[in-house]
């Protein structure tokens, strides 16, 4: 994805984001080439929810991305602020397995924007087990892609200590043997973007998306951030005519700033009698 716009609006302006867990390596590549130069603002994000659970994330995904740009923002005082959440879980699309649903919040205070994109990957290593004695480890630390991807230790009963980001197999083994002397230990990915390579891949990508978005400005009032606000609905089925009213013929585009709106269809006029509600109930 090629992004060079040298009299673009945000060439030479400053953003500031909210990280503590360096996502401002992933994200500041892709917004760099508009030319907007990254602050970085290092927040405790873990007190607006992680992974591990025991601080649970009370706003929505896209409310929380937000909620951390507009922290880095009234800490440096900067009109414009970017910042990830991620999710993951299991796949909505694919069953029996898990992905990332990661988040890119864009908040730009001189004109009123705000921009969210999202990206999805089901390449996350996420992986948990239990164990009762640290000889259960071999086959778990295999697909757990261990040391590239760090690990957490906690006890099954949750109270007690937990030990994250564990890369080495003697602080692992020395964090397993602690907790199992007062029951079973749980032990799972540490999905936080610098202990998690595969996630961070997502980021980067949600990043790319972002700086694309934000690179097309608005025919109509010239805002950055043209780009998909909807779909379009609506095609025929093949076999017996009816309109298929969820199938997808195009998307629309819109800006995030005015109200002018743009169809743009995918050439499709009809799907497999297989989509149709009539034809397969």
């Amino acid at each position: 994805m090629s992004i060079s716009h040298l009299s673009h609006p945000y060439q030479g302006i400053k953003a500031v984001i909210t990280t503590q867990h360096a996502k401002e390596k992933l994200v500041a590549p892709a917004l760099t080439r508009l030319g907007i130069e990254l602050i970085h603002h290092n927040f405790d994000t873990d007190s607006l929810g992680t992974f591990s659970g025991e601080i649970p994330r009370t706003n929505p995904q896209r409310e929380t991305a937000l909620q951390k740009a507009r922290i880095g923002m009234k800490a440096t005082g900067l009109n414009y602020g970017v910042a990830s959440e991620g999710s993951i879980g299991a796949d909505p699309l694919v069953p029996f397995i898990n992905s990332a649903i990661e988040s890119i919040a864009w908040i730009d205070d001189a004109i009123g924007l705000e921009i969210v994109e999202f990206e999805r990957g089901t390449e996350v290593v996420a992986v948990k087990t239990e164990v009762s004695s640290i000889g259960e480890l071999d086959d778990f630390l295999e697909r757990a892609d261990f040391p590239r991807h760090a690990l957490i230790v906690y006890p099954t009963s949750k109270n007690g200590p937990i030990y994250k980001g564990l890369r080495d197999l003697v602080a692992l083994e020395d964090a397993i043997s602690t907790v199992i002397k007062n029951g079973k230990a749980i032990i799972e990915s540490d999905l936080r973007a610098h202990m998690s390579p595969s996630r961070s891949e997502v980021i980067e990508r949600c990043a790319e998306k972002l700086a694309y978005r934000l690179a097309q400005l608005c025919s109509e009032c010239g805002a950055p951030g043209f780009g998909t606000v909807g779909n379009v609905y609506g095609l025929k089925c093949d076999l017996c005519g009816e309109v298929v009213r969820r199938a997808i013929r195009g998307e629309i585009q819109g800006c995030a700033k005015c109200d002018h709106r743009e169809e743009k269809l995918n050439g499709k006029t009809e799907v497999s009698a297989a989509q149709c509600e009539r034809c397969n109930p």
